[in-house]
């Protein structure tokens, strides 16, 4: 997991840089959808196993002043066993929703929420969540000579996840999505890392039981997961 910290902070480190950004380089696209698929990796947190197969596929906006996502994802990521039962079999799905507004200063805020489901050997369980949080692009010209020849330019975002329905666990936490170049550029392939830190207490495991509940809602953990992906917007 340190490793997944370390390449997280190099591109925020590269972002920085790119803070003194040309304006005039920014290309908005108008406000028809474009649909786009996804596939790459996913490592998984602890009690998952090491890596999963990730993919899905969605809709998207990238407007001067509106940005639109959505999409539907699967991975094959599966228990590695718990409470001594084996789980050879497992998946996770889900859907994602959100929109956000572009201030003239280029940040954009909004919100939106998510479902996901695990599915095991043994059992399912889902969660709605809402979420929020916010965007900005970043352009750095690549002036090697006095002639500049390209440019270099990504998207990093943070949302917020909230526990909503998850009564079980409460995970919560931040999610941090990075695109190079950013989905801003009328460009087909795009690379993604998104990286999720949650906290989470014990599982619930008797509602009706309120000595039994606070105790293990009193018992914190975190917790994190990368993903790296390759997107292809139609």
């Amino acid at each position: 997991m340190k490793n997944w910290f370390l390449l997280t902070f190099l591109l925020l480190g590269s972002a920085l840089h790119a803070q003194n950004f040309v304006a005039s380089s920014f290309h908005a696209s108008d406000l028809l959808p474009r649909a786009y698929v996804f596939a790459g990796a996913a490592g998984m947190g602890s009690g998952y196993a090491p890596f999963a197969a990730l993919g899905g596929a969605g809709v998207r906006i990238d407007s001067e002043h509106f940005i639109l996502e959505t999409e539907a994802w699967y991975d094959n990521g599966h228990k590695s066993g718990e409470r001594g039962k084996p789980n050879p079999k497992g998946h996770d799905r889900g859907l994602v929703g959100s929109m956000y507004f572009r201030l003239p200063s280029g940040w954009a805020f909004g919100g939106g929420a998510c479902w996901s489901q695990l599915s095991t050997t043994n059992y399912r369980k889902s969660s709605w969540r809402p979420t929020f949080g916010g965007n900005k692009d970043f352009f750095l010209e690549n002036c090697q000579t006095e002639q500049c020849k390209g440019q270099f330019t990504m998207r990093i975002g943070a949302d917020y996840v909230l526990p909503g329905t998850d009564w079980a666990n409460g995970s919560q936490g931040p999610s941090i999505m990075v695109y190079i170049p950013s989905p801003s550029l009328k460009r087909h392939l795009f690379f993604r890392e998104q990286l999720g830190i949650y906290r989470f207490h014990d599982t619930v495991t008797d509602r009706t039981n309120p000595i039994l509940t606070r105790e293990q809602t009193n018992k914190h953990s975190f917790d994190s997961f990368l993903e790296l992906t390759i997107m292809y917007r139609f």
